[in-house]
């Protein structure tokens, strides 16, 4: 029974359209336009576009500790409908599927799940001149976060209720929250070049988001502790008795979503569930030794060349998704603070469920809430991340790429989560043709992944977990991206006089000290 409901709120989101930092193979290309600025708004600025349009891209990523992937057929096979014919129906040709392949995970400690479907719709970055870019962007986040569980409660939403091994035993569940939340984004984004100095490049970017929530529920548990005991009107069904439970629970009703409409009054009033804002900051800086090979002079103005990449390495810092969230609409927002005792759920109370709301009626009935006890507000927050970005300039086209994000928001908060990560990614990068195989440690750095992407023109597609589509390993998690746009690219110097400066001596480290002289 809880183990229905848990699927059945997956199954919800996902079909949505279906919270991530991800996109690693990407993100940290110097052609990614729109896609670079949701890891550093400064990234908007000298980029090698004078115009990119993102007609739309998408990441969906999965991860947890709980439940491995053990079919004898790849994820990849699963979705491509390519799985070989001895794990098919001989009757019908489906494909089968056992309960076993999703194996239980034997790492030790609390359990989680992290679910993020990060959409990108139309957006564009637009190169106002050598100084200053903006760009608009439109994206759609929804995301699944369900931490602090105990190994029991983790088998009881692997398996069922009838798992003989998770019965009469009880349980606490203390800490354990469930978050499920979905979200427009409008965006706009500012870049500026701070400093163009020689060797030294320094831009800074801010990209401001209006929020409107779609749907969003949470179950934050204080204290609570549960067994599973037998049915007494029948010995063979088992019940899910719940002790003791303390505990903010909220959600917005269904046709918040259903009523959403890209409207004024929707955006910007009070029509939708809830709504709020979000800032992004950032700053980066190049080390350009060699820029004289950039450099010309074209009716004696000197000029750089801007289809250039200029800097042998790159760094850049970020603070990401500040803000949040205020769900506060009578019509749709309701929040209860529970401390109950002696509840039970009974999986013949969810058979034929119609819908979230009959869903979420059914779940209030069996806790004896009401809609006249319940508040209609409730905030949550964006995944607040701190960013790190470094990047080396090898040699020709090849470029090594790492990345540092790390979540600032904690289990017990209210809103999306992202995992933190570590990546490195080397990658070959040219104007029309990329390739990029990312080496990460994902899941609050316990999963070690590596990935593969390409891009090739307008398209892309990659995954950070190239291990989990191909069955490598016990596969515990799942990610994959793509997207296509309209790139505009930056010209180089065609005027028959631009002259370029041939390569200077390198400066004595006396000489760099020396700038008084320059």
């Amino acid at each position: 029974m809880l183990r229905l409901i848990f699927y059945f709120f997956i199954c919800l989101f996902f079909s949505f359209g279906v919270a991530a930092q991800q996109w690693l193979g990407i993100s940290g290309s110097n052609y990614a336009g729109t896609n670079s600025v949701y890891t550093n708004p400064a990234n908007v600025v000298d980029s090698r576009y004078k115009v990119y349009i993102n007609l739309a891209s998408n990441d969906f990523f999965l991860t947890n500790n709980f439940t491995n992937w053990e079919a004898p057929y790849s994820v990849l096979q699963l979705f491509s409908n390519t799985v070989p014919t001895q794990y098919r129906n001989p009757v019908n040709n489906n494909i089968l599927f056992k309960d076993e392949y999703l194996a239980a995970n034997q790492s030790t400690g609390l359990k989680h799940l992290h679910t993020i479907d990060d959409f990108r719709g139309p957006s564009a970055l637009i190169n106002l001149n050598n100084r200053q870019s903006f760009a608009v962007l439109t994206r759609v986040r929804t995301g699944i976060n369900f931490t602090g569980m105990e190994s029991q409660f983790s088998e009881l939403i692997r398996t069922n209720i009838k798992n003989e091994g998770i019965q009469n035993q009880l349980v606490n569940l203390n800490g354990t929250t469930f978050n499920a939340n979905s979200f427009v984004e409008f965006g706009l984004s500012f870049g500026q070049v701070l400093m163009s100095e020689d060797e030294d490049f320094v831009k800074v970017g801010l990209t401001v988001k209006r929020l409107v929530g779609l749907y969003s529920a949470h179950l934050m548990i204080d204290r609570a502790n549960y067994d599973i005991v037998s049915d007494p009107a029948n010995r063979t069904e088992r019940l899910l008795r719940i002790n003791s439970l303390v505990a903010q629970y909220g959600y917005t009703k269904n046709e918040a979503f259903e009523n959403a409409k890209f409207s004024p009054g929707w955006i910007f009033g009070n029509q939708s569930a809830g709504s709020g804002w979000g800032v992004d900051i950032g700053i980066v800086y190049e080390f350009r030794p060699d820029l004289r090979k950039f450099s010309y002079r074209e009716k004696g103005v000197l000029k750089l060349d801007p289809s250039k990449n200029k800097y042998q390495f790159r760094v850049g810092v970020s603070l990401l998704d500040i803000g949040g969230l205020k769900y506060s609409n009578p019509n749709y927002v309701k929040n209860w603070d529970i401390n109950t005792t002696n509840k039970v759920f009974n999986s013949k109370d969810y058979k034929k469920v119609q819908g979230l709301n009959d869903g979420l009626d059914r779940i209030n009935a069996s806790l004896n809430l009401s809609e006249d006890q319940a508040q209609s507000l409730f905030h949550t927050s964006l995944p607040t991340a701190f960013s790190v970005n470094f990047d080396y300039h090898y040699k020709n086209n090849i470029y090594i790429n790492s990345v540092w994000t790390h979540a600032l928001r904690s289990d017990n908060s209210i809103g999306i989560k992202s995992p933190s990560l570590l990546a490195i990614t080397p990658r070959w990068e040219t104007k029309w043709a990329e390739v990029a195989m990312p080496f990460a440690l994902l899941d609050n750095y316990s999963t070690f992944s590596f990935g593969l992407s390409a891009r090739l023109g307008p398209v892309f597609l990659g995954t950070d977990n190239l291990g989990s589509i191909l069955n490598i390993g016990t596969p515990r998690g799942l990610d994959l991206y793509f997207g296509a746009s309209i790139p505009i690219f930056r010209k180089p110097p065609t005027v028959p006089n631009a002259c370029f400066y041939e390569k200077g001596a390198r400066k004595s480290l006396i000489e760099t000290m020396m700038f008084w002289k320059k």
